[in-house]
C-alpha cells in the first residue's frame, strides 16, 4: 500500500504534523537517543570507519586515476575534486597523509598501478624461474623478500630428508619486543610450528620434528644480522635445542674461482690463496647473496651433505650473538658507541 500524495493532500498534511509532535515528545526522543547509544559500539564504529575509509579511498583514487591519465600528474587534482564535486572524493594532502603517510611517491605509484587489466595472455615456450620473468612494457611485480633463495633451495634439496621453511627477510627483533608481540609474528609462529617443540615453558624436546635445525643466509653484512636474530631468538625462546646440538649454521661461499674447473672460496684470505695458486686471469664471481647461486650450486656448496660445511652452534655462541645484538640494538646508548669505537677497525664494507 502507498499514499499519493497530490491526490491525498489531506494524508501528507496528517503525517507532516504525526512527525513535528513526535519530535517534540521529549520521552520519544529520550527513546530514541538510547537506541542510538547501543546502535554506536566500539564494533559498529569499527565497521563503519573501515566502510567509509574504503569508500573515500576508492573514489579517490579513482579521479587521480583519470586525472594522471590526462595530465601526467597529479598537480590539478584538487581543482578536479571541487569541479565533481563528491564530498567523498578526498584533497591529495589529506589522501596522502590518510593511506600512504605522507608518502607522495607512494601514493603516485600506487594511482599509476590503479585498475590494472589483462591485455593479452602469452604462453612461453620454455620454463623459466619465476624471477627471471620480465614482459617488456607492462607492470612487473616484485616477489617477497628472499624468494630467489628460496626457488633455489627448494629445486635443489633432496626431498625425502630437506625440509625448506622460508622467512621473508629480517624476522622480529626478540630484544626489543614483548613475548606477546613475538609470539604472534607470523614469520615466527610459522618456525615454531616447524620446529615443532613449542617455545619457553611449553618447550618439549620429544616432539622436535627435525634432527637439524639449520639457518642458511647470505653472507654478507645482512645476511649476518638476519643470522644473529635468529639465534637470539633460539636463546631466548629454544635453549635447550642449542644445548642439545640441534642449531647448525650453513657456511655459504663468498667467491666462485672458474679456470678449468670450479673453486668455492670461502673468505678473503682463502681467494688469495686460490688466485696464487690457479692464476690471477682467473674468472672471479662475488656472491652477493644466495639467490645468485642456481640450484645446482647452492646444492653443491650449501646444502648437499657430502660436500657442504655446518657449523653446530654451542651455547657459547649464542650467548655471544646474544650480548652483542643485546648492545647493538637494546636501549642502552653508552654501551653501543663503546662498542662501536672499541671494534671500528674490524669493521667490513661492502660497498
Amino acid at each position: 500500500m502507498f499514499l499519493n500524495f497530490e491526490e491525498n493532500p489531506e494524508a501528507k498534511d496528517y503525517l507532516s504534523s504525526l512527525a513535528k509532535e513526535q519530535w517534540n515528545d521529549e520521552l520519544l526522543l529520550i527513546w530514541r537517543r538510547q537506541k542510538t547509544k547501543e546502535q554506536w559500539t566500539p564494533d559498529f564504529r569499527e565497521q563503519r570507519h573501515i566502510a567509509y575509509n574504503k569508500t573515500y579511498y576508492n573514489k579517490t583514487i579513482k579521479l587521480m586515476k583519470t586525472t594522471f591519465e590526462k595530465s601526467g600528474n597529479l598537480e590539478n587534482f584538487d581543482e578536479a575534486r571541487i569541479v565533481n564535486n563528491d564530498k567523498s572524493v578526498l584533497s591529495l594532502k589529506t589522501f596522502c597523509s590518510r593511506f600512504f603517510d605522507n608518502d607522495k611517491e607512494k601514493m603516485i605509484e600506487a594511482v599509476q598501478h590503479y585498475n590494472h587489466k589483462i591485455k593479452r595472455i602469452e604462453w612461453l615456450k620454455e620454463k623459466i624461474d619465476v624471477y627471471d620473468i620480465e614482459v617488456p612494457n607492462t607492470h612487473n611485480f616484485a616477489l617477497a623478500s628472499g624468494i630467489f633463495v628460496h626457488n633455489s633451495a627448494k629445486q635443489a634439496r633432496n626431498k625425502e630428508y630437506q625440509a625448506i621453511l622460508p622467512l621473508k627477510g629480517k624476522i622480529l627483533n626478540v630484544e626489543k619486543a614483548n613475548p606477546t608481540k613475538v609470539l604472534a609474528s607470523e614469520e615466527i609462529a610459522n618456525l615454531i610450528t616447524a620446529v615443532g617443540t613449542g617455545v619457553t615453558e611449553s618447550f618439549d624436546m620429544e616432539k622436535l620434528r627435525y634432527g637439524r635445525v639449520i639457518i642458511m643466509t647470505d653472507a654478507d653484512v645482512d645476511g649476518q644480522h638476519i643470522k644473529t636474530l635468529l639465534l637470539t631468538f633460539f636463546y631466548r625462546y629454544m635453549p635447550k635445542l642449542i644445548e642439545n646440538g640441534n642449531i647448525y649454521v650453513a657456511v655459504s661461499p663468498l667467491y666462485r674461482v672458474r679456470k678449468k674447473e670450479d673453486f668455492y672460496v670461502y673468505s678473503d684470505e682463502e681467494l688469495k690463496i686460490i688466485l696464487k695458486k690457479v692464476g690471477e686471469n682467473s674468472d672471479v664471481q662475488r656472491f652477493k647473496g644466495l639467490g645468485e647461486m642456481n640450484p645446482q650450486q647452492l646444492w653443491d656448496t650449501t646444502m648437499n651433505p657430502r660436500t657442504r660445511i655446518l657449523k653446530r652452534v654451542a651455547i657459547e655462541d649464542a650467548v655471544e650473538a646474544d650480548t652483542i645484538f643485546s648492545i647493538l640494538m637494546g636501549e642502552e646508548v653508552a654501551p653501543r658507541k663503546k662498542f662501536i669505537i672499541e671494534h671500528a677497525h674490524e669493521a667490513f664494507l661492502d660497498v
